[in-house]
């Protein structure tokens, strides 16, 4: 166990996974970098991360000098799950005893929340819950056991507060996007050549609506033989588009596969276009990265796109093709656009955990 003074007043993260090593950089990567820089601009705070289901392992370890204690679940169910979360609370109860626990923030209206709402009312400790996103829809169970009034909601953007109050009827108290680690990666220069007209970036599952994105290209090659598209990610759509694909193109798209982090930062330096056909997101993460490297963004009008031209709404399959022919037939700006440091975020939730003591 860490050796901190009882005295500090602290915070401890509650999550569902965090990465296992420092190299493990597609790891929820909002989380990741949001307690990275929490840590790095409040040394004098000592924080702990108690991680539910990822990684697989379970005990404590050190991320970026930053203690981990990771209770193993490995996505299992019934019994393997409250196994998880009796480790998660014994954690809790060895950290209590070293640290002054002015906070906990969990991650997700789901397990975390839920464990963390015993804890903070056992222990009259503040309590901040951050929506993901998916989770917040009429099947999610753990939706009915939340006392709202004793937590201080937050989440990433105006859509997920909408959706939060239709199904769940309460208001966020906070709507805090993530913001971007532009500092880790100033060193990867746009691009001057952008080979790349068209980029997809995300998971090949459902929600992502990539189907919807093979289309409109389909469309569009008819009216720009030399489109150049990649798509950059896995899930279980994968053969299904790829077959798709072949049905419908020779040589204009291709699936990428899975990248890290910093190779997907690189193809974006090369591309002009972010087509995003995703009906749902909680922030979009993809929207800051690519808008940082001069891409332009047509997407549907879901997460956090900010104040700018360079990031244009759609209501339908239709708009976005209007949209994509146009910009496919200018000369496109690809300066930067840094629509939220990080440092915003880490000042905005220092401020609402307010017991902290720096």
């Amino acid at each position: 166990m860490v050796n901190y003074m009882k005295s500090a007043s602290s915070v401890i993260f509650l999550v569902p996974g965090f990465p296992k090593d420092e190299e493990d950089t597609e790891c929820l990567p909002l989380l990741q970098n949001y307690i990275f820089y929490f840590s790095k601009s409040h040394p004098a705070v000592p924080i702990a991360v108690i991680a539910f289901q990822y990684p697989y392992f379970i005990g404590k370890y050190k991320w970026n000098n930053i203690a981990v204690y990771s209770a193993g679940g490995k996505n299992q169910r019934r019994v393997f799950r409250i196994l998880a979360w009796v480790r998660a609370v014994y954690y809790f109860l060895r950290l209590r005893h070293h640290m002054n626990v002015a906070v906990i923030h969990s991650f997700w209206l789901d397990e975390c929340t839920f464990v963390g709402q015993c804890l903070a009312k056992a222990f009259q400790i503040k309590h901040v819950a951050t929506i993901g996103g998916q989770e917040v829809k009429p099947s999610n169970r753990y939706l009915k056991y939340f006392d709202y009034a004793r937590l201080t909601m937050t989440c990433w953007s105006r859509f997920s507060a909408d959706d939060f109050q239709k199904v769940t009827g309460q208001k966020v108290d906070k709507i805090i996007p993530i913001g971007l680690d532009h500092q880790r990666f100033a060193a990867i220069a746009p691009a001057q050549v952008r080979k790349i007209d068209v980029l997809g970036v995300g998971s090949l599952i459902p929600i992502k609506n990539f189907k919807l994105f093979i289309e409109i290209v389909s469309e569009l090659a008819a009216e720009f033989p030399g489109l150049e598209v990649k798509i950059i990610g896995e899930g279980p759509q994968y053969q299904n588009l790829k077959g798709l694909i072949r049905k419908k193109f020779q040589d204009n798209i291709q699936l990428v596969g899975k990248l890290s982090r910093r190779q997907v930062m690189n193809y974006m330096a090369q591309s002009k276009i972010l087509l995003h056909t995703s009906s749902h997101e909680s922030q979009g993460y993809v929207f800051m990265e690519a808008l940082y490297y001069g891409m332009t963004i047509v997407s549907f009008d879901v997460g956090y796109l900010g104040q700018t031209e360079k990031a244009i709404r759609c209501i339908s399959k239709e708009d976005m093709l209007a949209n994509l022919r146009k910009l496919l037939k200018q000369q496109l700006n690809y300066d930067r656009v840094l629509l939220k440091p990080i440092e915003e975020t880490v000042s905005e939730f220092r401020a609402l955990y307010g017991a902290v003591n720096v």
